[in-house]
């Protein structure tokens, strides 16, 4: 990975910290995102949330150029992720700290390697037809919610626990903390307009400009 020009060193540090927190007690796909990003060029900037709008955004750098790519070149995941960004707001690592960036990250992390996963298997249709990765906005984000409400329940400290309750991402099943499907359903209804048996959004390839080869 690496960072945009002018990121302060701070957020970088940070930043960083997040990536080696996750790596260290995240799930096995949560550390195959961290490594496949690590050992990516994908681009990490920070940004005022005035125009981030989010604690975090992850999307397509330049879609002129990655297709460009799909049509002339065979991807990994690992190539693939150079072709995103993630952005994090400012302001959530100033004022949410680790726990802000961490959960921002484990989240927009998923985000940013099914994009990837999207414009490599983009870039081999011509050979692979049947392993087109497309999924839909539904999709994208209840995989996101999912990993986000797995780490704070691997995370286990109070306040992060408290965040995922608030979230609807976990739920407490007698003294177990466990990932809420029905706070997940909720959150994507009425945060996102989406349903599983309904609006799901568009697909990953609209949402990115993307072209199969």
């Amino acid at each position: 990975m690496k960072f945009q020009k002018g990121v302060a060193r701070k957020y970088r540090r940070i930043i960083k910290d997040a990536f080696d927190v996750i790596e260290e007690i995240g799930t096995e796909q949560q550390k195959r995102v961290m490594k496949a990003i690590r050992d990516s060029e994908m681009l990490i900037c920070v940004g005022p949330v005035s125009e981030v709008r989010a604690s975090g955004i992850t999307g397509v750098t330049d879609p002129s150029r990655t297709n460009a790519r799909i049509a002339d070149e065979r991807l990994s995941v690992v190539d693939a992720l150079s072709e995103v960004f993630i952005t994090f707001a400012a302001e959530t690592i100033d004022g949410a700290g680790a726990r802000g960036t961490e959960g921002t990250l484990v989240h927009e992390a998923q985000h940013a390697y099914d994009f990837g996963s999207v414009i490599a298997s983009f870039s081999n249709t011509d050979v692979n037809p049947l392993m087109v990765f497309n999924p839909t906005l539904y999709e994208l984000e209840l995989a996101a919610h999912i990993t986000s409400g797995e780490f704070l329940i691997r995370r286990n400290i109070d306040d992060y626990l408290e965040e995922g309750l608030d979230l609807g991402l976990i739920e407490k099943n007698g003294e177990k903390f466990v990932v809420s499907d029905i706070g997940i359903t909720n959150r994507l209804r009425n945060n996102y307009g989406l349903e599983a048996d309904g609006h799901q959004g568009p697909l990953a390839s609209e949402m990115g400009g993307l072209k199969q080869r």
